[in-house]
């Protein structure tokens, strides 16, 4: 389930979204780039863990470049603020680049008590309260809020959505009206990834959303072209780098909990 954050949220948080955890084989999953960053809220007796160690209670993720495999044990929920590809780091005040494919501890990083907010949340019920909740909390965060170069990150990083990653150096350039040193610079500290990466994940993402729903769900050719690949070996190339599957593995083989979170049988597992 998704909830979209109040108004005034809206420019940094894409969604909540809230996933139940349990009943699926070993515990396992993996999650893997989609081009935004988030805080994670995990609710409930259980626990998360990557590599074999135990991930905090309330823990933010910066800009991922491939996959992670994680693994859960007992009862678990987890509440996940989405946040847009420039969102954290402006309401979190740190720099993108330093959370780049890190899980962090989200209290080392705002350097306050996030009982605050998490205590609250594992105390209500429903997913309308929880939404509200968080929209109170993440308000008061920005309100502290003073970021150089934001209105053209976030113009850029929309602009580079609207045309499905697929774009040259100088056209962002002429679109910004900044220097590529500029651009580079602004990206790497509010977003975390370069622009041509963060075009990259977004074409594969909206090659997976060509390929959803349609009457030939597992017959990829037509949508390579359009999506902007050279050729199928391009695409299933740079499909395998950011999921570590093929696209065949992900739709007919894998259970879906969001478009980047997914349960596989244990022998496609890879670690």
């Amino acid at each position: 389930m998704q909830i979209i954050p109040s108004p005034n949220l809206t420019p940094y948080i894409k969604h909540y979204l809230f996933l139940d955890l349990m009943n699926f084989h070993n515990g396992l999953f993996r999650t893997f780039a989609d081009g935004n960053t988030g805080i994670v809220f995990c609710l409930g007796e259980g626990a998360l863990y990557k590599d074999g160690i135990k991930l905090p209670k309330v823990f933010c993720y910066g800009q991922i470049t491939d996959y992670r495999v994680l693994e859960t044990t007992g009862t678990l929920r987890l509440i996940i603020a989405v946040f847009k590809p420039f969102g954290m780091s402006s309401i979190l005040h740190t720099p993108a680049g330093e959370l780049k494919n890190k899980i962090i501890d989200l209290e080392s990083v705002i350097d306050n008590n996030v009982s605050i907010i998490y205590e609250p949340l594992c105390e209500t019920a429903s997913n309308l309260e929880i939404a509200k909740n968080l929209n109170d909390y993440f308000s008061i965060l920005l309100q502290k809020r003073e970021v150089h170069m934001f209105p053209m990150i976030a113009a850029a990083t929309n602009w580079i959505a609207e045309r499905n990653g697929l774009f040259k150096a100088e056209e962002l350039i002429h679109f910004t009206g900044y220097s590529q040193r500029t651009i580079e610079r602004a990206f790497h500290n509010l977003v975390g990834l370069a622009p041509k990466k963060l075009g990259g994940i977004i074409r594969l993402h909206h090659f997976l959303g060509e390929v959803r729903g349609t009457g030939n769900k597992y017959n990829f050719t037509p949508k390579v072209f359009d999506s902007g690949y050279f050729d199928q070996a391009h695409m299933i190339r740079e499909f395998r780098k950011i999921t570590g599957l093929t696209p065949t593995t992900y739709h007919v083989k894998s259970k879906r909990l969001a478009v980047n979170v997914i349960v596989l049988p244990d022998e496609n597992i890879q670690l």
